[in-house]
């Protein structure tokens, strides 16, 4: 199955990653109304630490937001009641995540949307920091593993010798170097 995704580089290190976003009242996009509902365009931090998405107040009212319920939400302040919505999330790219509860909080700084595991784990998100730039990448849906061990593993394969001192550091028992077909290299 195909996937979309969208990747987005920072000129340093960030220490937050915050996106475009474009946030809709819940649709069905397979049968949408007419009129469509109009989004607004904000931004959005990505937070891994956070089981679920939260808009601002402001968001929920400029956007006209019917309440859905009411939830508990624990936060650094202790627990508090907030109410709930059915959005709709447009990221970069046409990455679409579709009817997604969020709850409100009072306000944010510099973003209007918490984007929570409740989205991330619709797909793969992935970041680095090569050459001191934060690269951040997601696609949805998941589409295979990503395990930094094995490509390590991959990468010690094809740059060792068989003859070559294994890189782990092994020993034969008159204590020189084991070689690696010996050891990691079989």
């Amino acid at each position: 199955m195909p996937f979309k995704a969208f990747t987005i580089t920072f000129s340093g290190r960030v220490r937050q990653i915050i996106t475009d976003i474009v946030v809709y009242p819940a649709f069905d996009p397979a049968a949408p109304p007419n009129p469509v509902p109009v989004g607004i365009n904000t931004k959005a931090l990505w937070d891994t630490g956070a089981s679920g998405s939260v808009i601002s107040a402001r968001l929920a009212q400029q956007l006209g937001l019917v309440p859905v319920g009411k939830a508990q939400v624990g936060h650094a302040g202790g627990t508090s009641s907030s109410l709930t919505y059915l959005v709709n999330f447009m990221l970069p790219n046409a990455v679409a995540i579709i009817g997604v509860v969020v709850t409100e909080a009072p306000i944010f700084s510099g973003f209007d949307v918490l984007l929570g595991m409740d989205v991330i784990l619709h797909g793969d998100l992935s970041i680095t920091h090569v050459d001191d730039k934060t690269c951040m990448s997601f696609r949805i849906p998941s589409y295979e593993r990503i395990d930094y061990v094995k490509q390590h593993e991959s990468i010690v394969r094809r740059l060792t010798g068989p003859n070559d001192p294994c890189p782990c550091g092994a020993k034969r028992p008159d204590g020189g170097p084991m070689k690696f077909k010996k050891c990691h290299g079989k």
